[in-house]
């Protein structure tokens, strides 16, 4: 075997990699098809934000998603593969071609302990869905349906961690050439250490706020959404409001990202980015789904009050909340829609009822979790398209809602409450709804918040509603 030029305690592991990567070249140079390989290390952790800070290019594409409370990160950057469709057919398309390539996966993996806790140790590929299936729209900077195989990637439970570095191997790879490659991607993870992301996170821009005919208009659209109920069978309306916000100084999203994780713990803190100069980014209270060997984890979040400043208050919000029938009302429409469109895919979703109150730092909702076993044969996106878009974020019946919605809003909502997340080589899945959002671009901001319109809602409450999530976002950007 030829001798790779790196010295470091893994020197055996790697010797075994270029072993396992010379064996696929044979079989590229026969087959004349490229081979895709993942190889996958154990490693200490590191701060995700650190990894993206400074060994991502501000060119890479990039997925970042973190709950702080539950320990659980999963990061990715460069470009092994990469995949865009539109149209009707994008959650078939994408399928399609994440299964061509999760064949022809080759999976290396030093990995131990750590790699059976959630498939850490297999290729993830992340994906991300417009919310219309037409795609890009007014700001233009995201296609309907995106697919990337990251070329790094790394997947964090509580103290352990995995990196797992994906490559295609072609008749022409130089394979030691690859190994030496891999060696100085290692160290530069190892390198980074276990000290926490030292960027300071800035000095607080005041937070955007709404111009009082930005809340008159919103308020009219509600209003109107309101007529349209009465005169048609629809029983709920999802309306969202954008808000424009122009700095005097770049906007800076890793900062940004530092903040929400710190403010919101509980949340799905997220970043997507292609490299563009465009980052899509934000704090999602909302999970689409969690597949993890064969269980479904689903959440029904619908209804919602704000917090107290005082424990009494807080408590009077939450019984003002849990009894209060409009908002009761609303969250049992996305109970409904959930099990409903479980079943249709062959599934037997299990929930317990009544809800629970899912607390936030300045927010909290009416949960109900769902869970369900999911035969092998389902794919993970069969279930993401029968979930989205859930009356959570559109409305009921699904259909005329978002009718109404393209009538009665006056932006494009490209990735804004729309399922972004990972599909895993082995069938494990996450997928969250891109809700609490914001579309950065150098000194330019668009801030996402939307309310759930139902029979009862009050225009001014709903407003008011909008600018607390706004406020909650805009108080995080840098």
């Amino acid at each position: 075997m030829p001798v790779v030029s790196y010295c470091s305690y893994r020197s055996q592991d790697l010797s075994s990699a270029y072993a396992f990567i010379d064996r696929w070249l044979g079989h590229a140079k026969a087959s004349h098809q490229p081979q895709l390989v993942s190889l996958s290390f154990d490693i200490a952790p590191v701060d995700p934000l650190a990894v993206l800070a400074r060994l991502a290019d501000r060119r890479d594409r990039h997925l970042y998603m973190e709950n702080s409370r539950a320990g659980e990160s999963v990061v990715g950057f460069g470009t092994t593969l990469f995949y865009q469709t539109d149209g009707a057919r994008r959650f078939a398309h994408v399928r399609r071609f994440i299964d061509q390539w999760r064949s022809k996966t080759r999976r290396y993996s030093e990995a131990g302990g750590t790699a059976a806790l959630g498939g850490a140790d297999w290729a993830r590929f992340f994906c991300a869905f417009t919310f219309f299936p037409e795609g890009a729209g007014g700001d233009g900077a995201f296609r309907a349906a995106t697919v990337i195989l990251p070329q790094w990637q790394l997947v964090q439970y509580d103290t352990r961690g995995v990196l797992t570095l994906n490559h295609l191997v072609t008749a022409t790879t130089n394979v030691g050439a690859l190994v030496d490659s891999l060696a100085e991607q290692l160290q530069a993870v190892e390198r980074l250490g276990q000290q926490p992301w030292g960027e300071p996170l800035g000095r607080l821009a005041p937070p955007a706020q709404p111009a009082p005919e930005a809340g008159q208009r919103f308020k009219a659209a509600v209003s109107r959404a309101l007529g349209h109920m009465t005169r048609h069978s629809v029983q709920k309306i999802v309306l969202a409001h954008a808000l424009d916000w122009v700095s005097t100084e770049p906007f800076q999203p890793l900062a940004s990202l530092g903040r929400l994780r710190q403010r919101y713990p509980d949340c799905h803190v997220f970043s997507l980015s292609h490299g563009d100069n465009k980052t899509f980014m934000g704090a999602s209270p909302e999970r689409l789904l969690r597949l993890a060997q064969g269980r479904l984890v689903t959440d029904a979040l619908a209804g919602s009050a704000p917090r107290g400043a005082t424990p009494q208050e807080d408590d009077r919000l939450t019984q003002g909340l849990l009894h209060n029938p409009k908002e009761r009302g609303e969250h049992c429409l996305v109970v409904e829609f959930l099990a409903r469109q479980l079943q249709e895919v062959g599934l037997r979703p299990q929930y317990q009822q009544p809800p629970g109150i899912l607390r936030l730092s300045n927010i909290q909702h009416l949960h109900t979790p769902m869970w369900a076993t999911v035969p092998r044969q389902i794919h993970p996106l069969h279930i993401v398209e029968a979930l989205h878009p859930t009356p959570a974020v559109a409305g009921v019946p699904t259909r005329e809602a978002c009718d109404q919605i393209l009538r009665f809003e006056d932006f494009d909502r490209g990735l804004y409450a729309a399922p972004l997340g990972w599909v895993g080589a082995n069938g494990d899945s996450e997928f969250i709804v891109g809700i609490r959002s914001a579309l950065i671009a150098d000194t330019r901001a668009r801030l996402y918040a939307g309310a759930g319109i139902v029979a009862g809602s009050d225009p001014d409450r709903e407003w008011a509603e909008i600018k607390l999530k706004f406020r909650a976002l805009g108080e995080s950007l840098v």
